[in-house]
């Protein structure tokens, strides 16, 4: 027997348990595992479908090296599982062994979101391994048994929610995606933590009043080790990956300053105000915060986990007592779920700029794709005039030459309009472009509004450049149906002709409006300017190719958004009933239903 206290005046005796071997160990749990095989099958069968073909598609050499590559898998993650284990005993509860610190669930749930939930059987078998090497069962084999099923199975589940809801399989690339690990892994480990101590509590006849601090130390204890280790495991490729985009300089700066505002804090913290801790541990706070907002997310895990560490050895060296021990870790949860979710927001940032400057690119391709397709119509109709009148004039001369009396006057006329038509076409065809083909229409519902505000964002900074303000007025508008990149290309096209119509304004201020607002059966675009207005010389030809004002205009962008337009049912037409600038009015159907 062996004897141990819980709390004043309450002693309690518990049976020690037996010394069972490592290989009694492995055999034990093996069966054990055999045995619950069906239950995580169940659990599992819906998602591991997807991800691993039929047992009946497999050959023998590709079951083999399944089972091969599975078996490996398993042994790492039972042999980190372990060192974890052994390197977070501190803090024991006595009698129950949870820990205030304790990183291998957050192993666990790595293995589960990245390998599948197949390996789910693992989990048990790792956590009974490791209990019995590392701390020697003191709850006694069966309630151990019956606590690490139940741990199991909540942290699968914790698993598949994570991967559904969190997107934790992809590193949690959106903000929301941070804060349902946060929930998830609260809610999760709650769960569980209850359960297992209610089934230690029946099995094990646990005094009521160590119920409490049972599942205190394993809220606080496994909470702790996700939230500090999960994502880091989860974005380890993607911090390696930004950490080799900046240069040296950059790394030992960001490194430096973090190193040096964790040295700081951690100074203040133990050292200066060494009976105030609690009072001064914000400043834990600014040297992730730093690494967040320099590199996002992936690389403020790795610093959250870097304190975390930091934190806990001086805490363990120091022999705090528990209840600062716990105090600690609530504080750190807090500044750990800060930096989450900071990181998280200058990643999503980031990821969105990276969104616009390929929807950026892919504008630009998708125009110059459109105007090639568009091109054929008006390429054969602007050269074949010109052409056909060379072969005229060219059959006038032959003819003139085989009169008996040769005009030459007449002769050299006919041979200058010959020249003057050849240049025509040369001065068509240098304005030509090498396009690379067609594209075709993909329509789909696209909501207007939404479109002008991305395209206004993305010419901000040309009209920022420029001196012009930029006015949105939006009302309430059903969606269309049309190809969205087209309609992007037209009104991009229309704003930045209206940007560049007053830049150059100097005696008023430069102004820009985009209206949207629903007239009949159709959705309408004013694209309005107080620029200088359009030259009477080009008002007739506005919308033909190759007619411009720019000095290096092609002269097809009007003309091509006009075509595009028509190719959605819809109008585009200048009101010329504007006094001051240009109104470009873009009318496109509503979508039926």
């Amino acid at each position: 027997m062996q004897c141990e206290t819980h709390s004043p005046g309450i002693i309690r005796e518990y049976d020690a348990p037996a010394s069972i071997g490592t290989c009694t160990q492995l055999a034990l749990a093996v069966r054990l595992t055999l045995a619950s095989r069906s239950f995580f099958r169940l659990m599992c069968g819906p998602m591991t479908s997807r991800v691993l073909p039929s047992r009946q598609q497999w050959s023998i050499s590709e079951m083999r090296t399944q089972g091969r590559h599975a078996a490996l898998v398993v042994c790492i993650y039972v042999a980190s599982y372990i060192a974890l284990d052994w390197v977070s005993l501190v803090q024991v509860l006595p009698g129950v062994g949870f820990t205030l610190w304790n990183p291998p669930p957050a192993a666990s749930l790595a293995l589960l979101i990245r390998k599948g939930l197949r390996f789910a059987p693992a989990l048990f078998v790792a956590s009974v391994i490791s209990d019995g090497v590392v701390e020697g069962y003191p709850l006694g084999i069966q309630p151990t048994l019956a606590s690490e099923m139940i741990v199991a199975i909540g942290y699968t589940g914790v698993a598949a929610a994570l991967r559904r809801w969190a997107h934790a399989d992809q590193g949690f690339p959106r903000l929301a995606d941070v804060a349902g690990l946060l929930v998830i892994a609260a809610a999760g480990v709650l769960i569980t933590a209850c359960l297992a101590v209610a089934a230690i509590s029946t099995m094990h006849g646990m005094p009521p009043d160590l119920l409490a601090p049972s599942i205190h130390h394993f809220f606080i204890g496994d909470l702790t080790g996700i939230v500090g280790l999960l994502p880091v495991l989860l974005t380890f490729q993607q911090a390696r990956e930004r950490w080799k985009e900046v240069s040296i300089a950059i790394r030992i700066c960001d490194v430096g300053i973090f190193g040096l505002g964790l040295g700081f804090a951690l100074s203040v913290v133990f050292g200066v105000a060494h009976h105030q801790e609690l009072q001064f541990f914000y400043l834990l706070l600014p040297p992730v915060a730093w690494i967040g907002v320099r590199h996002g997310l992936p690389c403020c895990a790795a610093a959250i986990l870097i304190e975390q560490l930091a934190l806990i050895f001086i805490i363990t060296e120091f022999d705090y007592p528990r209840a600062d021990f716990q105090a600690f870790q609530i504080l750190s949860l807090t500044v750990t779920a800060t930096g989450l979710i900071l990181g998280a927001v200058v990643t999503e940032r980031q990821r969105a700029e990276q969104l616009l400057r390929q929807q950026e690119a892919e504008l630009s391709r998708v125009a110059r794709i459109t105007t090639a397709g568009a091109l054929g119509g008006a390429i054969v109709h602007e050269i074949t005039q010109p052409l056909a009148a060379v072969a005229t004039y060219a059959h006038t001369c032959r003819r003139l030459l085989k009169s008996d009396s040769i005009d030459v006057e007449l002769l050299s006329q006919t041979m200058a309009s010959v020249e003057s038509e050849i240049d025509r076409a040369g001065d068509i065809v240098e304005r030509l472009r090498d396009f690379p083909g067609r594209v075709e229409q993909r329509r789909c519902p696209v909501d207007l509004a939404a479109t002008i505000r991305r395209m206004a964002g993305m010419l901000a900074e040309e009209a920022r450049a420029h001196g012009v303000t930029v006015r949105i007025d939006l009302r309430p508008a059903p969606q269309v149906k049309a190809d969205r990149l087209q309609i992007e290309q037209v009104l991009m096209n229309l704003i930045r002709n209206a940007i560049e119509a007053v830049a150059d304004c100097r005696d008023r201020e430069r102004l820009v409006w985009i209206r949207l607002r629903q007239i009949d059966n159709d959705v309408q675009i004013e694209v309005e300017d107080n620029g200088p207005g359009v030259s009477p010389d080009i008002a007739q030809h506005l919308f033909e190719p190759f007619e411009t004002s720019k000095l290096r205009g092609m002269g097809l962008g009007l003309w091509l958004s006009r075509e595009i337009v028509k190719g959605h049912g819809g109008r585009l037409w200048w009101d010329a009933t504007v006094v001051t600038g240009s109104r470009f009015v873009l009318r496109l159907p509503c979508s039926r239903k």
